[in-house]
């Protein structure tokens, strides 16, 4: 048995008990401006470059917070503080982003090249979004024209690139194209909305949800592909066989939003399908039963649970770090678009997997220690692959972002059940 409003409280008390209070404490640079990237699990900060998308993410996240859920004014400030970092360090004077900055906000090279990186459409779309959020919190209209500004600049080099790629002579060596990059700019379009026209608006997302369901969708197999060639070609290569399960979640996710926004219950009822399915691959012991009850786990069982990072759709073997591993931010996010899944379609095996998921992730992945949040991934045994709370690939956006609308969307499935009732079998 499923009891939404059970599982919609523990986000809740998880989110504002154990996760955001670290974040609030331990999070901001007093000196140098916006956030620290490493966080230790007892809260220390390690000098680092500063990751100009996830200085973005975690501003979006605390403004996000203030709209929605409560006008709680440390949540604001915690917000402005990344923000005003931002204003004045994240852009170019043509309002492009840098990748990098060093801890007081100087242009920083790339940990991996000798070069100043610009115009990155991930990091673009994150801070036009937070800017658009920081809009929503304030009402100051100087962020509605920041991000403004800087969604077109970024949606501008973006398509530039792509055309670049897609006119280069057969005899140039291709980059693969990751699906994390027109999945920001769509995003950004969702969070800044009320700052377009909606014709201007629909103008500017019908592309980018073209280019998604065309070129990184294998209509074939209905699969969600991380990496493609120009133009959406297949490259049988580890990188584009592989298949990402946060991002395909989180890709999931926004796509229920968009067909929500278009009224468009064909998009809202297949991207709910890339999530079911998804599970039942990327869970190990899916194949072997779907039977399989939280209470009473031991430690071999327990190692067959959880979602894998990665899978290849060709089911080749998977070589890359890490990839064994159960990360937080998957399984949140994962939580996070099944309940609105289900919530838009009442599709009968999203209850099941709702439960399965939010036992195995409250059960690991929260740290038992005080004033610490929750574990960034686990091994396959159960153990934390990591000491740090925050790195400059994952801060708290997948964490309070999925907390947060797992909350809310199981919130209003539970008004969905007949009066009187409180569960659903599952």
């Amino acid at each position: 048995m499923i009891d939404f409003h059970k599982i919609a409280t523990h986000c809740q008390t998880a989110l504002l008990n154990e996760c955001l209070p670290f974040w609030l404490a331990n999070a901001c640079d007093g000196l140098g401006g916006g956030y620290f990237d490493y966080l230790t699990a007892d809260g220390k900060s390690i000098d680092a470059l500063k990751t100009v998308a996830r200085q973005a993410e975690q501003v979006w996240a605390f403004a996000y917070l203030y709209t929605n859920i409560d006008a709680q004014p440390d949540w604001l400030d915690h917000a402005l503080h990344g923000a005003d970092f931002l204003a004045e360090h994240a852009h170019d004077v043509q309002m492009s982003c840098h990748t990098y900055l060093d801890r007081l906000g100087n242009p920083a090279f790339s940990p991996a090249s000798p070069y100043l990186s610009l115009n990155d459409p991930l990091t673009g779309a994150r801070v036009a979004a937070a800017y658009a959020q920081i809009h929503q919190a304030t009402g100051d209209d100087q962020w509605a024209m920041l991000a403004k500004q800087t969604f077109q600049n970024t949606l501008r080099q973006y398509h530039a690139n792509r055309e670049s790629l897609l006119n280069a002579p057969p005899s140039q060596p291709q980059p693969l194209r990751h699906l994390s990059q027109p999945i920001a700019l769509l995003r950004a379009l969702v969070d800044a909305r009320p700052l377009f026209a909606p014709t201007d608006w629909k103008e500017a997302t019908e592309p980018l949800l073209d280019e998604i369901l065309t070129c990184f969708l294998d209509k074939r197999h209905d699969i969600l592909r991380e990496y493609v060639g120009a133009g959406g070609a297949f490259s049988n290569t580890p990188e584009g066989r592989r298949i990402a399960t946060g991002l395909t979640m989180e890709t999931a996710l926004l796509l229920i939003d968009v067909g929500t926004l278009l009224g468009n219950r064909k998009l809202i009822l297949q991207a709910t399908n890339w999530c079911l399915r998804t599970c039942e691959w990327a869970w190990p012991s899916a194949g072997s039963g779907h039977n399989i009850r939280a209470e009473g786990r031991d430690r071999a069982h327990a190692e067959a649970q959880g979602l894998l990072r990665w899978l290849d759709w060709k089911k080749q073997p998977i070589h890359f770090d890490g990839a064994t591993n159960r990360l937080a931010a998957d399984h949140l996010l994962a939580l996070a678009a099944l309940a609105n899944g289900y919530r838009h379609t009442r599709h009968p095996e999203a209850p099941r997997w709702i439960k399965r998921i939010y036992d195995y992730t409250f059960q690991y992945f929260p740290d038992t220690r005080p004033a610490t949040t929750w574990h960034l991934g686990l091994s396959i045994q159960q153990q934390p692959v990591s000491p740090f709370k925050s790195t400059t690939e994952t801060g708290c956006y997948a964490l309070i972002r999925g907390l947060t609308t797992t909350w809310q969307h199981l919130d209003q499935c539970a008004l969905l059940q007949p009066a009187g009732l409180h569960r659903v079998s599952v």
